[in-house]
């Protein structure tokens, strides 16, 4: 084994310790009584999320990581981007939900997932992985997917915060939740919808770093989109308020983006 390989394959290894700490995180939540302090709707969607987290992240985490230390070019991209959304997740997890007794367990998740995530880029083969795709890669149609997320999410966003902000006034869904700001715009419109943006770009250029961040963005959205969905569902339950269009679409780009990464990575050749 290679200098570069045994880099790689140790960056794989925080996948065990990001693994126990997402069981302790998600299934204390979903689990134990009394965890959140939060208003009810916020509950509601944290309950949510730690369902998806564990019946879905956690086993695509574990699995990826397993294939990936065996070679699979696939499952490192699923890899990648299951750390997107525990990044993407536990931010939000550390800032915005009210302090409790996993507090230090949020810390400890962003912390490892987010080295995990640059370490796992660093060490790829960036090279190696385009090598791999064909000429029937979808590389166009995922770069216009791409950038259709980030103009329709900005538009989304800046709908309700800049008026808010014209007005001197908060967005709505920072004061129902009694938030201070809004995570979820910070990370999406500082990071997210820009990292789309570029990869977009540098896929459709045909750059090395766009085919690896696009298959992890893939896997992120659908990831991320059940999640919401299944925070809809605990907000029914819970009686609380819920935006039927917005959950539709959600439901539409998790599905078209699970189509297209299922069409993406049936062009990267393993072996």
């Amino acid at each position: 084994m290679n200098e570069n390989a045994v880099r790689t394959q140790a960056w794989l290894w925080l996948t065990v310790p990001i693994a126990i700490l997402l069981a302790i995180a998600a299934g204390g939540g979903f689990f134990v009584g009394g965890i959140y302090r939060d208003t009810t709707g916020w509950m509601a969607q944290a309950v949510g999320q730690d369902l998806v987290t564990l019946v879905v992240a956690l086993p695509a985490l574990v699995i990826s990581a397993i294939l990936a230390s065996r070679g699979s070019q696939r499952a490192r991209l699923i890899w990648l981007g299951v750390l997107v959304y525990l990044v993407y997740s536990y931010a939000i997890a550390a800032f915005n939900v009210r302090f409790n007794s996993l507090f230090l367990v949020y810390v400890a998740l962003l912390g490892c997932s987010l080295y995990a995530m640059i370490g796992g880029i660093a060490t790829t083969d960036l090279g190696g992985i385009k090598a791999r795709f064909g000429e029937k890669t979808p590389v166009k149609a995922v770069s216009i997917f791409l950038a259709v997320l980030v103009l329709f999410f900005y538009f989304v966003w800046l709908s309700e915060v800049v008026p808010a902000l014209i007005m001197g006034d908060v967005p709505q869904s920072v004061t129902d939740y009694e938030l201070p700001t809004s995570a979820v715009h910070v990370l999406d419109m500082a990071w997210m919808l820009p990292a789309m943006g570029l990869t977009a770009v540098w896929l459709w250029r045909k750059r090395a770093i766009g085919y690896t961040l696009a298959g992890a963005l893939l896997t992120f959205v659908p990831v991320l989109g059940l999640a919401i969905m299944s925070m809809t569902v605990f907000m029914k339950r819970y009686d609380q308020p819920v935006a039927i269009e917005q959950t539709a679409i959600f439901g539409i780009v998790s599905a078209v983006s699970l189509g297209m990464l299922i069409w993406y990575l049936k062009g990267l050749k393993e072996g």
